[in-house]
């Protein structure tokens, strides 16, 4: 092989059943090597460059990808995803974008110079046809559900749930889940759970196109709605809709936590719901004409929601976020007597703001009703010099969060993959 140039280069695996590789760009050629050989493509021989995005089942993660194809058909991938295989069951991928980001556009740079023939373009994924085609079937399940009755489509989805979520793979991580947080309930307990778990999301589901309906508290009402609290939450939310100032709200999924927003978008003046949008971007825009009927406004979660947030907070907002989520920069908490990763963000802003802190959620009643619970201002630790310690404030949350989810095990979403 040819001296390439050492410093330009990328090592990337490309899914499980390929050797990690090793790309260096040489002055006139790409250059590969791996354990199952060596290999090179001029950059004058190359016909055709293709970027475009993929994404992998069961992730909202998606990454950039190159193919580049020569004159003889020949076809050579690079891509920011580095596939470090499987781990029970899980397909785990490491983002390499701030590598391969600056040697992708060096190689457009090298092989335009080389050939002024090659063609630049961009392709799709084979899963995008599939987020195509899953959006505008959502789009449409969502709006011919909001047209008939929501309890029965809540039943329905309820039930078809419980009868074939046990099938999906979501199910194993929840079973595992269950049994690590439940050591002392028995198979049938854990299956009980399980079941209730799975009839709690399919109701969720039914119920995205008629949030705007369930959300139905007035406290000038006489007779509640579906939406009740007793007198020490309702006076707590009172008194949260009248207050100045900036408000921390935390929440987890819990019942249809999709409610919460409601509950903050109730209170006078601005408020925001920090969000985590779908990846199909036909399912968010659908979506997001439902919530904003809540009043609060939805701040994307990236690089950008922390500038968003401060800003809002220092305009005397109220801010919701769930926080019991895996979080992979976040800090070590206890949860189930199992250490995981909780967002320091939530903490940092109290912390920054000095503000009020409240834990909010929304718990499944029978008959289509649903609880609103608000805690007192939380009493956030303080380090040495007074200022809320962000570690312990997140212990004490996520202590708050385990216990909602004790009480209301089947109403909790085990899904979720929370440590890692």
């Amino acid at each position: 092989m040819n001296n390439p140039m050492a410093d330009l280069t990328y090592d990337v695996r490309i899914d499980p059943w390929s050797p990690e590789t090793t790309f260096r760009q040489g002055d006139d050629a790409l250059y590969w090597r791996s354990r199952r050989g060596e290999g090179q493509l001029a950059y004058a021989a190359v016909s055709e460059v293709r970027l475009y995005k993929v994404r992998y089942f069961g992730s909202r993660a998606t990454y950039w990808r190159c193919d580049l194809h020569d004159r003889g058909g020949r076809k050579v991938r690079l891509q920011a995803a580095h596939d470090l295989g499987f781990s029970l069951g899980h397909r785990r991928i490491e983002d390499r974008s701030a590598a391969y980001i600056p040697f992708i556009k060096q190689l457009e740079a090298r092989i335009a110079a080389a050939n002024s023939g090659a063609a630049f373009g961009a392709s799709r994924h084979s899963l995008a046809a599939l987020d195509a085609a899953g959006g505008m079937l959502f789009v449409f399940a969502h709006r011919l559900t909001r047209k008939v009755n929501g309890d029965r489509a809540a039943d329905l989805l309820a039930w078809l749930m419980r009868a074939f979520g046990r099938m999906l793979k979501g199910d194993r991580v929840a079973r595992a889940n269950l049994i690590a947080a439940f050591p002392e309930k028995s198979a049938a307990e854990i299956d009980r759970i399980r079941r209730g778990m799975w009839d709690n999301l399919g109701r969720v589901f039914a119920e995205y196109a008629h949030l705007d309906r369930l959300w139905d508290y007035d406290p000038a009402h006489v007779h509640p709605g579906r939406i009740v609290l007793d007198p020490d939450s309702e006076a707590r939310l009172l008194a949260l809709r009248d207050a100045k100032g900036p408000v921390l709200v935390f929440g987890a999924h819990c019942g249809n936590w999709e409610l919460l927003a409601w509950a903050v978008g109730f209170r006078n003046g601005e408020t925001g719901i920090v969000y985590r949008p779908p990846a199909i971007a036909a399912i968010d825009r659908e979506l997001g004409k439902i919530r904003a009927r809540s009043k609060a406004t939805f701040i994307t979660a990236n690089a950008q929601a922390l500038f968003s947030i401060r800003d809002a907070l220092r305009r005397g907002a109220g801010i919701g976020m769930l926080v019991d989520e895996h979080f992979s920069r976040g800090v070590d908490v206890v949860f189930f007597g199992r250490i995981c990763k909780a967002t320091p963000i939530f903490a940092r802003l109290a912390r920054q703001f000095d503000c009020p802190i409240h834990g909010g959620r929304i718990v499944r009643l029978p008959e289509g009703k649903f609880r609103l619970d608000i805690t007192d201002a939380i009493t956030a630790p303080r380090d040495a010099q007074g200022k809320i310690d962000v570690a312990a404030t997140m212990q004490m949350i996520t202590g708050i969060v385990e216990g909602w989810v004790r009480e209301h095990p089947e109403q909790w979403l085990w899904l979720q993959r929370r440590w890692r």
